[in-house]
């Protein structure tokens, strides 16, 4: 599983009741390059987001990156934010929540729920290739 892998930074206890909409999801993430994974794990993927709603995704274990756009779908009150990556492989929506100081992302595909968070923010920015995103 890709893309976000979400943003989440490690919150307080208490989960939020409702996603968050495509705007606030804009205004907390554009032009940040954020880490994702699970709780007491190291990361796996890392993630740079652009103006325009733009993308580029990567695993922590690669330099190879790949690029992509987010869009929202679904009913304003539990909107689904989804990435589109130019590997074909489709559509992935999350229900992302704010949590403390952080988010929370809740897969919505098949294979069963995954919940994922927000590690760290990257200062270096992502490494593609060998060239800085």
């Amino acid at each position: 599983m890709r893309a976000l892998l979400v943003l989440l930074a490690l919150a307080g206890p208490a989960l939020a009741q409702e996603p968050i909409s495509g705007e606030e999801f804009e205004d907390l993430v554009e032009g940040r390059t954020l880490t994702y994974g699970e709780p007491g794990q190291e990361p796996y993927g890392i993630e740079h987001y652009f103006p325009n709603r733009r993308v580029t995704w990567a695993f922590t274990d690669s330099q190879d990156c790949i690029e992509g756009t987010w869009y929202t779908e679904g009913p304003a009150d539990a909107p689904a934010i989804c990435f589109v990556y130019n590997d074909d492989l489709g559509p992935q929506c999350w229900h992302v929540f704010r949590e403390g100081e952080g988010l929370r992302a809740e897969f919505l595909g098949d294979g069963g729920p995954s919940i994922l968070y927000q590690l760290e923010e990257q200062k270096g920015g992502l490494v593609c290739g060998g060239v800085g995103v």
